[in-house]
């Protein structure tokens, strides 16, 4: 996850980026992701935990679920993402919510928004939440196909248009694939046009529905085309919106060089990126699934460090942390690359690809023609895609 324009940071931290910098060198959690249910009324293509209508049969009880909110807040943990699945679906989310709120913990929902009339989006502005995210994927017909249920963007379209009325923020997702990019352009365009803070674009991770698919990813070429357009869109002062960039961290200092070549100063954002890395794995960042599992990263959800039901939340912290003492390996590694500490690649494709999370990030758009030789991974040749759990990007 990385924030394009944090690139230009040259100020004083919003008050929750404070408390997650503070939260990271007293060696706590930073933000959490929680993917509280695995349920989903949704069947996207892409999803990366092949989510369904179905919990899972070690789902944390709800006594559980609200157990770990109070260990969070034990914690100080200053930044809290509610995800799915559906959130929505599960039987206590508006506890889970009012409990996290109750200790002041920040919190932003990411749901696919078919649960969102009128009366929910008050209801989230009355529970302080500021953010939700939802996920686009193109014009009606291909997105109702994407994800399995005819009229679902008009849905989804309504829902934002509500959450704004009532004064909720709002993230646009999108999955990037050789089936979504002839969209993105538009994409970018309609979050603007609805009024987004932000547009979240992932790259296609291939695990749940996805696995086995990375033909399916666009190329290196394509994403610096994208990363182009992206670099002139946030130094065009009419231009307010944010990109997030997922699953690609390479694009970070792929952009910095650009916007470096064109006179800009972006030493103070460089270094705030060596704290909190375009791949937040071991930096502060923990995600949780819907059975307790902790997780370096929400992408792979069998990547695991231990149960929330076995060991407690300050003890998955200390276990987290010793990621970012792992040296990556190849294009990846700090002899090899002057943005490792900036970047790191991303992890969560080492280990789909490579069964080895610090392992090079062969889709690397700085470093790319490097994937097919100088520097050589821990391993000889790709190791089978592994199945794993999770809702899509979006």
């Amino acid at each position: 996850m990385a924030h394009v324009r944090s690139l230009f940071f040259d100020g004083p931290l919003t008050e929750v980026e404070n408390k997650s910098v503070a939260a990271y060198k007293l060696g706590r959690p930073s933000e959490v992701i929680w993917n509280i249910t695995n349920r989903c009324n949704l069947l996207c293509e892409h999803c990366y935990m092949a989510a369904d209508g179905h919990a899972l049969p070690g789902q944390l009880t709800d006594e559980q679920t609200i157990d770990l909110v109070d260990q969070m807040a034990d914690s100080g943990v200053p930044l809290l993402f509610l995800t799915g699945g559906e959130p929505f679906m599960r039987g206590n989310f508006w506890e889970i919510l009012a409990r996290a709120r109750a200790h002041g913990i920040r919190v932003t929902i990411s749901t696919n928004c078919t649960f969102i009339d009128r009366d929910v989006a008050k209801r989230l502005k009355a529970h302080g939440v500021g953010y939700i995210g939802t996920s686009l994927y193109g014009p009606a017909d291909f997105h109702d196909s994407l994800v399995r249920v005819r009229g679902t963007r008009d849905r989804v379209i309504e829902a934002i248009k509500i959450l704004r009325e009532e004064g909720v923020g709002v993230a646009l997702k999108t999955a990037i694939s050789t089936d979504t990019w002839p969209h993105i352009y538009d994409l970018i365009q309609e979050a603007k046009d609805l009024d987004c803070g932000l547009i979240y674009l992932c790259d296609l991770i291939v695990s749940g529905r996805s696995e086995g698919e990375a033909d399916g990813r666009i190329s290196a070429d394509q994403w610096r085309e994208l990363a182009d357009f992206i670099a002139d869109d946030i130094t065009n002062p009419a231009s307010k919106l944010e990109y997030d960039i997922g699953a690609m961290p390479s694009f970070v200092p792929y952009v910095a060089e650009k916007l470096i070549a064109r006179g800009y100063d972006l030493t103070r954002g460089l270094e705030r990126l060596k704290i909190m890395s375009a791949c937040p794995v071991g930096k502060g960042h923990m995600n949780i699934n819907s059975e307790g599992g902790i997780m370096p990263c929400q992408f792979a959800q069998d990547w695991t460090i231990g149960n929330i039901k076995e060991m407690s939340l300050a003890e998955a912290t200390r276990e987290l942390f010793k990621l970012a003492d792992s040296p990556t390996t190849g294009i990846c590694a700090e002899e090899n690359c002057e943005y490792a500490q900036i970047c790191r690649g991303c992890r969560v494709k080492a280990f789909h690809q490579y069964n080895d999370p610090f392992g090079q990030d062969t889709t690397c758009i700085v470093k790319s023609a490097g994937a097919s030789a100088p520097h050589a991974a821990r391993h000889e040749a790709p190791l089978a895609t592994l199945p794993c759990g999770g809702p899509s990007c979006g």
